[in-house]
């Protein structure tokens, strides 16, 4: 499932057997699909009974190390590894009809072919989004210390730059905002990415209303400067395009 999209920028296929790299894949995005939605559901407040588990996401860790709970699970997790890793030899000596990633869990699991390959397809995409969905909310929780959404609320923390023309900027000090201006500005937020913030700097730019800018790269440099290197490289872009 998935050959029809024929992403494989790196040609990995062309090196290793496309079956153990579909079964490190399943193997990964099931893990992350479990994380994220254990990650999520402890910020939002739920926990297990007991002592060592009344800690925040980011703890949670370190808390198991100092319980001694870490042993109990590599040898638990790794009894698991052990039989996936027969099924896996098997596969590759033949002795096996198995596909990558089938434990013989057939609960809620179609009985047509259309159906299977749908749900086989689902779970690829589903797996390769919940990689990039952990790898994103641990680095936002880490970098923030803040738990899930991570909802920005912070003021304005436009940079100015003396030194560089570039940026635009016409003085060194900082800005001075009120508080009531800042809490209204961390309520706005952009109509194409209503989970982020609202940029403060696009009015009266063309196309200023979709209020597209996830990075806060108007924040930093100024307008002028970006929409003109946007104007370049679209153009130069549109050049190779016709060509």
């Amino acid at each position: 499932a998935g050959e029809e999209e024929g992403f494989d920028p790196m040609g990995f296929s062309l090196a290793v057997d496309i079956r153990w790299l579909r079964e490190a894949e399943l193997k990964h995005g099931r893990v992350c699909m479990l994380a994220t939605v254990g990650w999520i559901a402890t910020d939002l407040g739920m926990r297990v009974p007991g002592e060592p588990f009344q800690v925040s996401t980011i703890e949670a860790h370190d808390a198991l190390v100092k319980y001694g709970t870490m042993p109990h699970m590599l040898v638990w997790l790794g009894l698991l590894e052990a039989f996936g890793f027969l099924a896996l030899t098997n596969m590759f000596d033949g002795k096996t009809d198995r596909k990558p990633g089938d434990f013989g869990l057939r609960m809620l699991y179609p009985t047509d072919e259309k159906g299977q390959r749908d749900m086989h397809l689902k779970e690829l995409r589903n797996g390769r989004l919940a990689m990039l969905a952990f790898s994103g909310i641990a680095t936002s929780a880490v970098l923030t210390g803040d738990t899930w959404p991570f909802f920005a609320t912070a003021p304005d923390r436009r940079q100015e730059c003396s030194s560089f023309h570039l940026c635009g900027a016409t003085t060194a000090a900082p800005r001075a905002f009120s508080a009531a201006r800042t809490a209204r500005r961390a309520l706005e937020t952009s109509k194409s990415m209503p989970f982020l913030p609202k940029p403060q700097n696009l009015a009266g730019l063309p196309g200023c209303e979709t209020e597209f800018d996830p990075l806060g790269l108007s924040d930093t440099f100024d307008v002028k400067w970006l929409r003109e290197s946007e104007l370049k490289h679209g153009r130069v872009h549109a050049c190779d395009l016709r060509i």
